[in-house]
This record gives structure tokens, C-alpha cells and sequence, in this order.
């Protein structure tokens, strides 16, 4: 038993795209050669609706079926998720709560909204007796929201059916807060989570989401720097079906994953080297959390980590926090250095004076999370 190599997992997952319009033409989906020598795929396993069939396409998304016969995949199946632009607005919604998973885990509402659509269409194709008493891998690919719809399908699986479960998503999405993060890490069997530098996607939602593995490795195939909604296409360069070409996962560049947990403090003058990056994305955002922890409030940052809020609900509640911690002595230069921060990751100027009100430290979190939502919402709708 062996994973999808990078090139087949990318085939694939670009084909979720053809599906809207192949159910109707009945013809293939443009497989590979490569994915066509190691798994079949027949017209019956893409299904559209939300009744009959094994997989269902409800407004928020679709799901294919392929089974291996090569002896490298023999016995294997291949659940391959498409999202849809529809959910890129449920996304980047500072209004939407979370919601607990089918693992009893918060995840994004909206995802697993149209993770439901489709549970128990799969549910019935894994308990025929030849998959579920299968020795086989289940692999699940997805690309962009199709990504976190086959990261809470992994999770799903392995938890409810015990089989052995491989994830692997292009350009994901955040799917849960930490105790899924932890969770799904814990039972997946193996993950590769591919990224572009460039790719404003994998930076959302924003804290308190995590990604999974929460501590483990991510596939960095393009190093671009900045944000661009270009790095997050299939297809337009750099394009994962490009960057990741290649038959083995050791032969792309693997990195570990910037952690929000680790320790970051950031002053004033930060500002000046701060860019609108996936980079400062990640050193911002592990820096809010440093000056929450040492200004006294970790007890919040924990509770804030797992209660069912809108984003926008706990970062005012992180607002009324800051304000207080910029009373305290010796902490109000770091609550500037990160207000500072985030006003220029927001791309307002850096001479923009500073204040420790609850209406303009708001503002500061309003601008900042609007302007990395507004990237990856024009990401998912052109790819």
C-alpha cells in the first residue's frame, strides 16, 4: 500500500473542476494517462443532486469516485471533492460561527454544511462489503474548498469506518479550531498539504482556524512571497498541476508549517518591513497571541479557541482585551508594535497615529482580516 504520487493527486484534482459540465455530456472527466493506468473511473460515480447514487452534488459542491487496479493502488479508492465559489463568501464571512464536526470538533459552519450534503452517499458506498472489509487505502484529494471538504471527509472516515485514510488537498483552507486540528492530526494516517507562497487561501479563516497536521509539515511548491490571487489556480501559473509534476512527494520541498503558537513579539519599527504577505500572515497573527499570553489573558486566548463565536464576535473580544493590556506598564510599546504591524499588512500607511480605544483597535482587526478575506474570496472565484 503506497500513497497517490504528487502528479496523480493533482490530476485529480484538477478533474473536480470538469464535473459540472461532464454529468451532462457523459464523457470522461480528461484524466491522465498516468491516473488512468492506476485507478478506473466510470460515468456511474459522479453523481449530481441530492438523491440517488453514491455521491451527491447539493449547491455547494461535488464528489467523484475512482477505484485502483494497478498493483501499486489494488483495492484502493479515491474520493475526489470539488468545492464551489458559492462557499467563498460563507468563508470570508466574519459573521459565520463554527459548528460542531462529525468527530464532535468545531469546524467552519459552511463547510460542514456541504460536508453533510454528501455524508451519507458516502456512508453507503463505504459499507458495501467490498470496501469496507477492503485492506485498501481510501485517499482523499481535494483542491481549495474541496481541499477542507476531503479534510473532514478523512477525518469522518477514519473515525466512523476505521480504515486507513491518506488526505491530501491543494491550496486548503483552515477547516476546524485546534481541538479538530488536534483531532484529525491524531487519526488521519498520513497528510500532504500542498501550498504556494503566494496563495492567500491557506491563510483562512483566520485565527482561531488551524490547519491539519496543526504541527506537522507542509509541501511549499512555489516560494513566490507577497499574495497573489493567481497562486491559488490549478491551472494559471504557477498552477499545482504545474508545481507539482513530479511521481514521488521527496522530491518536492517540504517545510514545517509556521505554527500561530510560536513566540513572536513585534515593536513599532516592524512596521516598516511589514508586507502583505502569507509570511507576515502567519508572524502577526502568532504575535497578537504572544501579547494576549503575556499581558495576562491566555485564559482567553484558550476559551476563544474553542467557543462557537463568529470570527468577528472574538476579535472584539481580543479588542477589549488589547485595550487593557496597553494599560498595563511596560506593555503598551508592544501593543504599537502590532497595531502598527496589521495597519501596514492592511495597507494603510505606517504613519497612521496610533490608538488603545476599543472603536479603533476594531477598526485595525477590521481592515486587516477584510483585506486577506478580500484576496482569497477573488482567489476561489477565478479558480
Amino acid at each position: 500500500m503506497t500513497q497517490i504520487s504528487p502528479r496523480i493527486a493533482s490530476d485529480l484534482a484538477l478533474a473536480s473542476y470538469r464535473i459540472k459540465n461532464q454529468i451532462r455530456r457523459k464523457s470522461n472527466v480528461g484524466l491522465s494517462k498516468e491516473t488512468r493506468n492506476h485507478f478506473d473511473f466510470k460515468m456511474d460515480h459522479i453523481y449530481q443532486g441530492s438523491s440517488g447514487g453514491f455521491f451527491v452534488r447539493q449547491e455547494t459542491g461535488f464528489a467523484f469516485i475512482l477505484k485502483g487496479h494497478s498493483q501499486q493502488h489494488k483495492n484502493d479508492h479515491v474520493i475526489v471533492f470539488r468545492g464551489t465559489d458559492g462557499l467563498a463568501d460563507v468563508l470570508t464571512d466574519v459573521t459565520c460561527h463554527s459548528t460542531t464536526s462529525d468527530t464532535g470538533s468545531s469546524v467552519h459552519t459552511g463547510f460542514q454544511s456541504s460536508f453533510a450534503s454528501i455524508r451519507s452517499s458516502l456512508a453507503a458506498y463505504i459499507r458495501q462489503p467490498s470496501v469496507l472489509n477492503g485492506d485498501g487505502i481510501i485517499h482523499c484529494v481535494g483542491h481549495s474548498l474541496g481541499g477542507a471538504l476531503a479534510t473532514l471527509a478523512a477525518d469522518w472516515i477514519k473515525a466512523e469506518f476505521g480504515k486507513k485514510v491518506y488526505l491530501y488537498t491543494f491550496g486548503s483552507p483552515r477547516v476546524g479550531k485546534k481541538d479538530f486540528a488536534i483531532g484529525s492530526s491524531s487519526r488521519i494516517d498520513k497528510v500532504y498539504r500542498a501550498v504556494h507562497g503566494a496563495d492567500p487561501v491557506p491563510k483562512i479563516p483566520v485565527w482561531p482556524f488551524y490547519h491539519t497536521h496543526i504541527n506537522g509539515h507542509e509541501y511549499l511548491l512555489s516560494k513566490a512571497q507577497g499574495i497573489s490571487k493567481a497562486a491559488h489556480s490549478m491551472l494559471n501559473s504557477p498552477g499545482y498541476i504545474n508545481t507539482a509534476n513530479s511521481n514521488d512527494w521527496n522530491h518536492l520541498y517540504s517545510q514545517s508549517s509556521n505554527s500561530l503558537s510560536q513566540r513572536v513579539v513585534l515593536n513599532y519599527e516592524h512596521r516598516k518591513q511589514t508586507t502583505f504577505s502569507a509570511l507576515w500572515a502567519d508572524k502577526i497573527a502568532a504575535a497578537l497571541l504572544t501579547l494576549l499570553v503575556d499581558g495576562g489573558f491566555a485564559g482567553t486566548v484558550a476559551t476563544l479557541q474553542s467557543i462557537g463565536s463568529s470570527v468577528g464576535t472574538i476579535y472584539d473580544i481580543m479588542a477589549s482585551s488589547i485595550v487593557k493590556i496597553a494599560s498595563i506598564v511596560g506593555m503598551e510599546e508592544r501593543v504599537r508594535g502590532v497595531l502598527g504591524c496589521l495597519i501596514a499588512f492592511a495597507g494603510k500607511s505606517i504613519h497612521t497615529p496610533i490608538k488603545f480605544t476599543l472603536e479603533f483597535i476594531k477598526w485595525v482587526f477590521r481592515i486587516s482580516i477584510g483585506r486577506i478575506n478580500k484576496a482569497a474570496r477573488l482567489a476561489i472565484k477565478q479558480s
